[in-house]
């Protein structure tokens, strides 16, 4: 075994977390470091080699693997189509990069025989993409569910915990340095759907296309539900979900209740998760953290040393077909509804009735406050169904909020445990 030679590209918080995991290691060291505010970081440096000019990196034939830090789509596709074409490993922790680009980048890397470690673009510390490259995937998956954004996940536990609004624990987060200035990608959704494209698509060996996946994000979530959540015994979680069901792909990324009997209910703060449902192996989870500095940096040098030792697996990824993705409309759950309502007689009756004319069951009523005559403050009048298709449960909210009792538009979140939907 020799000493695996690095070029780094990129010197942020992730960056700095693989300096000092590689100056301890006897697998590794990194010989050149190419970062855009280099002058500003050679305390951190000492003695490495830097520049802002890739050539630095690109043009040095003693690098065996490239390692990608930077973030952004348009230079770390520049420096991943480099390292195909100089057959060079690419170690990157840039989901975004690979749910944009993966179909190219993977399949350029397999007809090229060159090996890309991507295990910190998926859930920070936790090892899943080799678990599921080297273990979990000799078996047909029907189910994977995950936890994968440690930012949302931290807010909607600290909504529930804190009992505070979105705002203020969105607020608190970005003070500790837990959520980004700009949190959109995070708190959208989008930074999840990238993740769970990427798992899709490695259980199936079939590319999915992350602009397919249905994604809502959380910022429409209120205490209101996180209460009426924690009332009913269950968590709202942001939760990303594949199941293969019927010869059909579904797959989405939405806030979701989450009972106390699933893995995932226990997941909480800035944590991730991932479970996966073998047919043969039964549900195997994978726990730990999601984000920062030490646990991403500590995925990406694992990259490096299963590559050092020649554990590395490269994804076959030689043109693989397109998944075709059905359509979450006549996804099959049992679902939270809450409405405002005003707060007089009859209401429950009618609603009640917009929902059974469309073959809607109901399984549970919950309502916020006892009538008062001559109240005109709106009440929360909260319905769980029995299992019923999201498309025709749409069509009768919207019906219901066109009525003059209806005060606000209505909420929906789907009820998932780790058994799959009906269909």
């Amino acid at each position: 075994m020799h000493m695996v030679k690095i070029g780094l590209f990129g010197l942020g918080t992730v960056g700095q977390g693989l300096l000092q995991l590689v100056k301890k290691s006897p697998y590794a060291e990194i010989k050149a470091v190419v970062d855009r505010s280099y002058q500003k970081k050679k305390d951190i440096l000492q003695d490495i080699p830097a520049s802002d000019d890739p050539s630095m990196i690109l043009e040095n034939p003693e690098i065996d693997i490239y390692v990608e830090l930077i973030g952004g789509i348009d230079f770390p596709l520049f420096i991943a189509r480099e390292a195909i074409d100089r057959k060079k490993t690419l170690i990157t922790a840039n989901k975004a990069l690979l749910a944009e680009h993966g179909y190219a980048i993977f399949s350029r890397a397999s007809l090229n025989e060159v090996h890309i470690g991507f295990e910190a673009a998926i859930a920070g510390a936790i090892p899943i993409v080799r678990n599921l490259m080297s273990v979990i995937n000799y078996q047909p998956i029907s189910r994977l569910q995950g936890i994968l954004n440690g930012t949302t996940n931290y807010l909607l536990t600290k909504m529930a915990k804190r009992k505070a609004p979105y705002h203020e624990v969105l607020k608190e987060a970005q003070e500790l340095g837990l959520a980004e200035a700009d949190p959109t990608l995070d708190v959208n959704g989008m930074d999840a759907c990238h993740k769970l494209a990427l798992l899709a698509s490695l259980i199936t060996n079939k590319w999915f296309e992350y602009e397919r996946i249905e994604t809502v994000g959380i910022e429409q979530i209120s205490l209101s539900d996180i209460l009426w959540a924690e009332k009913m015994g269950y968590k709202i979680k942001l939760l990303a979900d594949y199941h293969y069901n019927d010869k059909k792909h579904f797959i989405s990324v939405e806030p979701t209740m989450i009972p106390s009997s699933s893995p995932l209910y226990a997941i909480d703060n800035e944590d991730n998760a991932i479970l996966v449902k073998g047919e043969f192996s039964g549900e195997h989870l994978f726990a730990g953290k999601g984000a920062g500095s030490l646990p991403t940096a500590y995925s990406v040098y694992a990259d490096i040393v299963n590559y050092a030792l020649g554990r590395h697996s490269s994804w076959d990824m030689k043109h693989p077909e397109y998944a075709a993705i059905a359509p979450e409309s006549g996804a099959d759950y049992e679902f939270y509804i809450r409405l405002q309502v005003q707060n007089r007689p009859g209401v429950l009756a009618k609603a009640a009735q917009s929902l059974g004319s469309r073959g809607i069951s109901i399984a549970a009523v919950h309502q916020e406050a006892i009538y008062e005559e001559n109240s005109q403050d709106p009440v929360d009048l909260v319905i769980v169904t029995h299992h019923c298709r999201k498309e025709v449960l749409t069509k009768a909210l919207a019906e219901i909020e066109k009525q003059d009792y209806c005060t606000n538009a209505a909420v929906k979140i789907p009820i998932k445990g780790s058994d799959t939907p009906k269909k």
